[in-house]
């Protein structure tokens, strides 16, 4: 690596507020999640911001990513040299980077088993931005990749329905790819539903939240309401609950 300076700029410190990663120099700063969790099949995002107060680099939207290694730099993203890239993560990784907002995140697409318990990090401008002025592999984060990110979830305005009375039911599907928003059906396929899909605030995740306007019958008592959310990568999850219906004639 080039461009290195005086160690009197090495990271003075290191925090983590709300599972972020914060380390700084008096030079430069760089933040991301310390650990991030990937859905097996589907893609995953991992958010990275940077700023300097010196030493601006010269190319600040060109971004490399490292895996995390004792000895040497194995490339997991170079947009300029892609022959670099490691086997393993060639054509599965993308960076989103902007000179203006200071962005360096990271797109993984699939998400393989290969990557679970990887630790990768970014490094700003790696021609111009040396080790001297910020040490970036201390600001890494590691990768979890799970089967599912959560439970379906399923709830209702009321425990009890009432006979030709339509009630909000509500499904919510969480995930870590904004791009792979899962399919959500109801074994009730002719009412009325709506989605919304909704980025969770402080993390890297977003739900898809699906909303049938139920309206229950005498002959749905003792039956089920059941949801399904089908995946980007093949995993379908299912949620179900019984219903009690409450007659007219009672």
């Amino acid at each position: 690596m080039t461009g290195y300076l005086s160690s009197r700029n090495v990271k003075a410190c290191e925090g983590r507020v709300k599972g972020y990663i914060f380390c700084s120099s008096r030079a430069w700063q760089v933040k991301m999640p310390s650990h991030i969790k990937g859905l097996l099949g589907s893609c995953l995002v991992i958010p990275c911001k940077f700023n300097y107060h010196q030493y601006p680099p010269e190319r600040p939207d060109r971004v490399v990513w490292y895996q995390y290694v004792n000895r040497g730099y194995p490339v997991v993203y170079d947009k300029r040299y892609p022959e670099n890239v490691i086997d393993i993560y060639k054509r599965r990784t993308y960076a989103f980077t902007s000179a203006y907002s200071k962005t360096c995140s990271l797109k993984i697409q699939p998400v393989m088993q290969y990557d679970h318990s990887q630790k990768l990090y970014p490094w700003v401008d790696p021609e111009n931005v040396g080790r001297g002025t910020y040490q970036f592999w201390d600001t890494s984060v590691t990768i979890e990749v799970v089967g599912s990110i959560s439970p379906l979830t399923i709830t209702s305005t009321s425990d009890e329905f009432f006979e030709g009375y339509a009630s909000k039911v509500t499904c919510t599907a969480t995930y870590t790819c904004s791009k792979h928003i899962p399919t959500i059906t109801w074994n009730y396929g002719g009412m009325p539903v709506s989605t919304d899909t909704i980025k969770i605030p402080g993390a890297a995740l977003w739900k898809t939240v699906s909303t049938l306007t139920f309206t229950s019958s005498a002959s749905s008592h003792g039956g089920s309401l059941a949801c399904q959310a089908r995946f980007t990568g093949g995993l379908i999850q299912r949620i179900r609950f019984t219903l009690r219906v409450k007659s007219k004639c009672n």
